[in-house]
């Protein structure tokens, strides 16, 4: 039995740390200026696109670890009862 409460409470400490990493992923993002999107013509359209790209991806990245948390703290939860 306590192997399991071990288990459960590494599978919560899981979870929390993908909920933080889900918060924190998307808190540092750089300004467009640090891609170029502040230049005139087409490095600052292309500064754009990769600020855009840059963005969704890690707007992704938090969604994906949000639902993983979400996957963890629910075995957890499991394993306890």
């Amino acid at each position: 039995m306590d192997t399991l409460r071990a288990l459960s409470a590494r599978l919560d400490e899981a979870s929390a740390t993908l909920t933080l990493i889900s918060h924190t992923v998307t808190a540092s993002d750089p300004a467009q200026a640090a891609f170029g999107a502040d230049a005139p013509g087409r490095p600052g359209e292309i500064g754009r696109a990769l600020h855009r790209q840059w963005t969704t991806a890690t707007d992704d990245r938090a969604r994906e670890a949000r639902a993983a948390a979400g996957r963890l703290a629910a075995a957890a939860a499991a394993v306890r009862e």
